[in-house]
């Protein structure tokens, strides 16, 4: 049975004194965003999304457990292989960043999140492709992010890395430093995406998780991911 998005309570970035629950936690408006920043994304950013014209059942794609694990790389394969809309964060940052060289880093991170959540909030109207890859770590905000599609009726599919520290470093590096974070940052929030992750699996059981030993073995995932829309 397929399971409906829903996150249970409590669910919330702030403890009971409401104090932030890790340090780099951000609780910015979803609202707000300037009408030229909205213009400029629709233009440079969803317009040139692949696949926004396939007919898919309504599957929400989530990554859970931290940043350079290989979320990017199987979000292609999801894309190529079963023809799904992704939506990368990063790709709306860089694009801002790239506009906007004034910005700081909070602020490309506060449009970003903006732009992102009012964008979810319209895929209804915008695509008849419900299968969409968040290219995002789910675990910070998932309990103002998940409510927005499932008011638009999606299912769950959570793909979770369940990694060592050891891996964690070593991935982080490889990858090194891109143009909206540097490696030094990744390796600092690993402790606050643990934080994160067990809030969210508190709440969440994965459909798939990845290990150490077998990180970028991607067809299991792609052969769950068709069991699931034959089911929709």
């Amino acid at each position: 049975m397929s399971r409906e998005v829903h996150a249970k309570p409590p669910a919330t970035g702030y403890n009971d004194g409401m104090q932030k629950l890790s340090p780099r936690y951000r609780h910015d408006e979803a609202e707000g965003l300037p009408d030229d920043i909205r213009q400029y994304l629709d233009r440079h950013f969803l317009k040139t999304l692949d696949n926004l014209d396939v007919p898919h059942p309504k599957l929400l794609v989530v990554f859970s457990g931290g940043n350079a694990v290989g979320k990017s790389t199987l979000a292609q394969h999801i894309k190529q292989e079963l023809k799904a809309l992704v939506l990368e964060n990063d790709g709306m940052k860089q694009l801002l960043k790239a506009h906007y060289p004034d910005k700081d880093r909070d602020e490309l991170n506060k449009l970003t999140w903006q732009y992102s959540m009012e964008l979810y909030a319209r895929l209804d109207q915008l695509t008849s492709n419900g299968l969409v890859v968040r290219d995002g770590v789910i675990d910070w905000y998932y309990d103002r992010i998940l409510p927005v599609f499932e008011r638009q009726g999606y299912k769950l599919f959570i793909i979770a890395y369940d990694l060592s520290d050891k891996k964690r470093v070593e991935l982080i590096k490889k990858r090194g430093d891109k143009a909206t974070v540097n490696v030094d940052r990744l390796i600092m929030l690993i402790e606050d995406h643990r934080i994160h992750t067990k809030r969210f699996l508190s709440h969440h059981t994965p459909d798939f998780v990845f290990h150490d030993d077998d990180l970028f073995d991607c067809q299991p995932v792609i052969a769950r991911l068709k069991a699931r829309l034959r089911q929709a």
